[in-house]
């Protein structure tokens, strides 16, 4: 009996050892750091792109960045302007593209099924914002879709776990739906960050559809009043 309660808290010792490490920063190991430098050198060649004001993002904490988007090229943008790890909620289509799936695993990016509600993925972003990660939406739902076709996800994120929402603008970057030919088109690309979003206190942590809906389009305005 003795020894099989050894064998059992040395098989549940050596669970938790090989569970993935919590990188909530890319300087947390050296691979994560590795990508981050390849990723801004090839934004400050391909796309003129280098972010050299401070970070603009939360130091810790969880939190959501809310953003435009154009091109394929957004999401690469965006995390070289930060040295928090970004989990982005990307479509399931575009996650499983063969060049960019292991880099979206190490992120922890979350695959989205477009066009119908997704519970699963809906669970992996309330778990990572509970961890204290920095989420990656574009609430769009798909490039070039316009700010007028919300979804409601990213309200319901922040109102359900009083989270803050930093609202985000990208223009310049190359447009269109094909991901390699988004990837090599050299471009002159911008991004503005706006203040952060906070909901409101004293609201409850079951909110209306109307005031999901509400917090939402403020969410929203907030990013597009970053338009040039």
């Amino acid at each position: 009996m003795e020894r099989r309660l050894l064998y059992q808290k040395i098989k549940n010792n050596t669970s938790i050892a090989r569970k993935a490490p919590l990188r909530l920063y890319v300087d947390t190991d050296p691979v994560s750091r590795f990508l981050w430098e390849i990723n801004r050198c090839y934004c400050r060649i391909f796309h003129r792109f280098l972010w050299t004001k401070a970070d603009p993002l939360p130091r810790k904490g969880p939190a959501i960045l809310v953003c435009n988007h154009l091109s394929s090229v957004d999401p690469f943008i965006l995390a070289a302007t930060t040295r928090r790890m970004l989990s982005f909620l990307i479509a399931e289509e575009y996650y499983h593209t063969p060049a960019f799936l292991w880099i979206f695993k190490r992120m922890r990016c979350i695959s989205v099924k477009r066009d119908q509600q997704d519970i699963a993925a809906t669970r992996k972003a309330i778990k990572a914002l509970k961890q204290g990660k920095l989420l990656g939406i574009f609430p769009e739902g798909g490039i070039e879709k316009g700010l007028q076709d919300l979804r409601l996800g990213v309200g319901y994120l922040s109102l359900k776990y009083k989270v803050p929402v930093i609202p985000a603008f990208v223009y310049g970057t190359p447009a269109g739906y094909s991901v390699r030919k988004a990837m090599i088109t050299p471009s002159r690309s911008h991004v503005l960050f706006g203040s952060p979003c906070l909901p409101a206190a004293g609201l409850s942590t079951k909110p209306t559809r109307e005031q999901i809906a509400e917090w939402t389009a403020t969410i929203m305005k907030a990013v597009n009043d970053l338009s040039v």
